[in-house]
């Protein structure tokens, strides 16, 4: 469970710089490289934080019992639910496809699949595996929806709107990295 909590943090830090990053290279009226200096910098500290914190979080965790559902099932159903909303957001809502849908839907799988190994593992038990259920669908639904809405609001809004599914998802994170924590005492 140590190496998935610590995947956890690592994913953390992977928004706060993929926030930081976002705020200086997106801003509107606001031309800068996205991917030289400070801002290479950081899109390169996002990406080693996000894959170190995937494979940490995906590491094993002992006293596996059986899990809450499939992990086949959930990665084949990870793969429909990504074709299907690429295919409804494209075709109707007219929505480009741009890699926030794959990470939004990654990030979903990601977590389910944590938290089922958490509860086979008996770490997360209960009312906590369903809070947390209820908390990964939050943020999936809101990160979803200003998605769609992204090319459709003002530029600032959408600008401001864009960060909030990485604070939503942090978020989450967070609450579980609390809840594993809790446990531990």
């Amino acid at each position: 469970m140590t190496k998935a909590l610590t995947g956890q943090i690592f994913l953390v830090i992977c928004c706060i710089f993929y926030m930081i990053w976002w705020y200086r290279g997106y801003r509107p009226n606001v031309i800068v490289d996205r991917v030289g200096g400070v801002n290479g910098v950081l899109l390169m500290l996002t990406a080693a934080f996000g894959i170190i914190g995937v494979i940490l979080t995906l590491f094993p965790i002992p006293k596996m019992i059986p899990l809450m559902f499939s992990q086949k099932l959930a990665v084949m159903i990870g793969i429909a639910a990504y074709i299907l909303l690429l295919i409804v957001t494209r075709y109707g809502f007219g929505r480009i496809v741009t890699t926030e849908l794959f990470l939004i839907v990654g990030w979903t799988l990601l977590e389910m699949t944590l938290i089922n190994r958490l509860y086979a593992g008996e770490f997360l038990q209960g009312r906590s595996f369903y809070l947390m259920s209820a908390v990964i669908v939050a943020a999936f639904i809101i990160s979803m929806v200003l998605y769609v809405a992204y090319y459709r609001m003002e530029e600032m809004k959408a600008f401001y709107a864009a960060m909030v599914p990485l604070i939503t998802e942090a978020l989450s994170m967070t609450v579980l990295i609390c809840t594993l924590l809790s446990r531990r005492k």
